[in-house]
Order: C-alpha cells, then sequence, then structure tokens
C-alpha cells in the first residue's frame, strides 16, 4: 500500500512555517478528516479547517481543547466529497500560520514541527493578510468590513451571521496577496470606527478597545 503524505510545519513562537516532507502519493478516500500532530514547542489553541470554496474560516475545531507540544488531536472533517481545505493554527501567544488549497484526502498527519528559522518564510507567508479581530471594547460587535485600500467600498460584512462578543476573537479571512486593508467596526447600537490603510500582513491581532 502506498504511503500518505504528511505536511511539515515549522511553528516556532515567532513565525510558523509550512512545508512539505514525505514522498507524493495517491488519494486513499474521500475523507478529509486528519490528525494535528504537535511537535512544536508552543500549545496551539485555535484550529481552523475551512473549505476553500468557502469566504469564512468558520468555527475553532478545537472547541475548548488544546494541543499541547507532543500531542495530537483528530480534527473530523465530513465525508461530502470535498478534499480540498484551508487550515489556520493559532499558537500561544497570539502567532498564527495557514496553509491554503490543501487536499486534505492524500495526507494522515499534518504536523507541527519546531525546528525552522522565522527567516525562512516563504514569500506567501509574508502576504497574508488574515488576522484574529479581538475584541477588548466592552460592547458587542454586530459587523466588521476589511477592503482593500486600493478599492472603493467597504464589500461584504465579515463576520456573516456571527457576532464577537466583549473579549472574544474572531478568525478574519481575507485572500493571499494584498496587504493594505481599511477595517470598520460597527457595534451593537449602531457606533462605528475606521481606521485606513493598515497593514494587516504584519499583525497577527487587531484589537478594538
Amino acid at each position: 500500500m502506498p504511503r500518505r503524505r504528511a505536511l511539515t510545519v515549522a511553528a516556532l513562537l515567532g513565525g510558523p512555517l509550512l512545508g512539505w516532507s514525505g514522498a507524493p502519493v495517491y488519494a486513499q478516500s474521500k475523507d478529509p478528516s486528519f490528525r494535528v500532530v504537535n511537535r512544536s514547542p508552543s500549545a496551539v489553541q485555535e484550529l481552523y479547517a475551512s473549505p476553500s470554496t468557502q469566504p469564512n474560516w468558520g468555527q475553532d475545531r478545537l472547541g475548548t481543547d488544546v494541543v499541547q507540544p507532543g500531542a495530537s488531536h483528530i480534527v473530523r472533517l465530513p465525508a461530502d466529497g470535498n478534499c480540498v481545505y484551508d487550515l489556520r493554527f493559532v499558537y500561544e501567544g497570539g502567532k498564527s500560520e495557514e496553509k491554503r488549497n490543501l487536499n486534505t484526502c492524500d495526507l494522515v498527519d499534518v504536523v507541527l514541527d519546531g525546528g525552522g528559522q522565522a527567516a525562512a518564510a516563504p514569500q506567501a507567508a509574508q502576504t497574508n493578510p488574515s488576522f484574529n479581530l479581538v475584541n477588548q471594547s466592552g460592547r458587542v460587535i454586530e459587523q466588521f468590513y476589511a477592503s482593500p485600500s486600493s478599492q472603493q467600498g467597504w464589500g461584504p460584512d465579515r463576520l456573516g451571521n456571527d457576532v464577537v462578543q466583549p473579549g472574544a476573537r474572531f478568525a478574519v479571512r481575507l485572500p493571499l496577496g494584498e496587504c493594505r486593508y481599511d477595517l470598520r467596526v460597527v457595534w451593537r447600537g449602531g457606533d462605528a470606527q475606521e481606521r485606513r490603510n493598515i497593514n494587516t500582513c504584519e499583525m497577527n491581532d487587531y484589537v478594538v478597545r
């Protein structure tokens, strides 16, 4: 039986890196579930796995769990024929890393490996504008907009049907490439706050106070 391949992620606290290891293989099934194996020095506090066709990250797949260094966690995904997922890992301290357009039906393990160097990050990781919206304002955030500064109009509400409660976090998913964004927060009651021309590729958290 051919060996499946594992995804190796270099996960330093200063900036985890993603990369492949193992020999290429053919898909064994249409089950996109996988096991995350944390060999990094940092705990994984949040894990998102969203079909690449969806605009939002969806729920944190870990729930109340944390994947400590040396531990593993099975991520159960629906066997509905979809194999291509985007993955987002949020580490202790707020650092995050993503892998886009990954065929999870072709692998068993996603391995987090702390052996890389932050300076060796691929260019794609340096042009990733996604971030965590952190609500420390004491009020409920009902809408959040993130629009490239080069475009007119705010575009869609990035929260969709969700809200961000005081003290909560929300993973804002943005396409790779452009880094300069205009951000708009709308609280319950209609109050709003805007910031312009923010380089979101250089931040992991956007804290609203």
